[in-house]
């Protein structure tokens, strides 16, 4: 709570007025409000009378040994995102380090911000100047939260900062964190809750509990078939690569994953392989899903998972930010003298411009 909702809220709670407040503390009746409006601040001289007139402390006073709830977190949160939405990443970027500035203690706090601008990040078309700047910031508050947050925080933590070095090359950094990982995850409680949640009758509960849970292990199991079809293509074995592609396209429409899913594995194989032709009709393929997607409610598999809300705008900048990334990408370069990939770009970057 700022210091001017801290002077407010104990001084009604206390029984006192502004006037009373002045009197006691020398000062005018228009000074504490100011003080409670927060457009100027007690003189500090005068804070440990005005600690001892609220009946607080002076940690109390200053919030010095307070955090944010989850709930209070949340609406930071959204207020954040809201701001991305409206005015940019920048914008939101900025707004989030000053909040931060507020709970620089808060652990949980600073991860679930540099979560969220690691993601939002994602989501906007960027150059590779500025997602380095920025990429090195939120490196910095996940080290912040490392440092302050509990056992389960740095954990978290920990695994980010490892992933942000593995794709930077620092190889050693990376095996450092991850060793501070337990080998195996906790029990999932899961399954077991959503028996209990059936037995209550909560059905729609239970399917969504466990059809994120599928979704989670279909996306992880994704993931690895992905991997291995790098390592494959790694050691001179295309044949098999595109075979483990193959079965991850299988994989996605399998479990009724989105249209775009299927195309991310054999796109990854065919640009290891630099083959220009197989790249241009799957990246034609993937960019054409996403502007008429198929929603994930409509399959039976998740038929409890709710949709997020502005699904076609979220699209939109998925598809600016893929015509960012092949544009900017040393890995397309093999394209970039190819007609048919130019006209691929325009046509794209006019229909995400609707």
């Amino acid at each position: 709570m700022p210091l001017n909702n801290v002077i407010r809220e104990k001084r009604k709670e206390a029984g006192l007025t502004q006037e009373e407040i002045a009197d006691y503390l020398g000062v005018s009746a228009p000074a504490v409000s100011k003080w409670e409006k927060g457009s100027t601040s007690p003189d500090i001289t005068l804070l440990p009378a005005l600690a001892r007139l609220l009946k607080i402390d002076i940690n109390t006073l200053l919030c010095f040994d307070t955090e944010p709830d989850k709930e209070e977190v949340n609406r930071i949160c959204k207020e954040i995102v809201d701001v991305i939405h409206k005015n940019g990443f920048e914008a939101g970027f900025l707004l989030t380090l000053e909040k931060i500035r507020e709970y620089p203690t808060c652990g949980h706090f600073v991860h679930t911000a540099a979560v969220l601008l690691d993601g939002a990040m994602l989501m906007t078309a960027m150059s590779p100047g500025d997602k380095m700047k920025y990429s090195s910031q939120i490196i910095s508050l996940y080290e912040q939260a490392a440092k302050y947050g509990d056992e389960q925080t740095c954990r978290q933590t920990n695994f980010m900062l490892a992933s942000y070095y593995t794709r930077m090359g620092e190889t050693d950094k990376a095996q450092k964190l991850l060793d501070l990982l337990p080998e195996q995850s906790a029990i999932d409680k899961r399954p077991l809750l959503a028996e209990i949640l059936i037995t209550q009758g909560k059905t729609e509960k239970a399917g969504e509990l466990l059809e994120r849970r599928l979704l989670m292990a279909v996306q992880e199991i994704q993931v690895l078939l992905m991997k291995l079809s790098d390592i494959a293509l790694k050691e001179g074995n295309s044949q098999d690569a595109t075979k483990i592609s193959e079965r991850s396209a299988k994989l996605a429409e399998l479990f009724c994953l989105q249209e775009y899913d299927t195309y991310v594995a054999p796109l990854q194989t065919a640009i290891d392989q630099q083959n220009v032709s197989e790249s241009i009709t799957l990246l034609s393929s993937m960019l054409t899903s996403l502007i008429h997607p198929g929603e994930l409610d409509n399959f039976f598999l998740y038929r409890h998972i709710p949709m997020p809300s502005q699904t076609k705008e979220i699209r939109k900048k998925m598809i600016k930010v893929i015509l960012s990334e092949l544009e900017d990408s040393d890995k397309y370069s093999y394209l970039y003298s190819n007609e048919e990939f130019g006209e691929l770009i325009k046509r794209f970057q006019s229909v995400s411009m609707k």
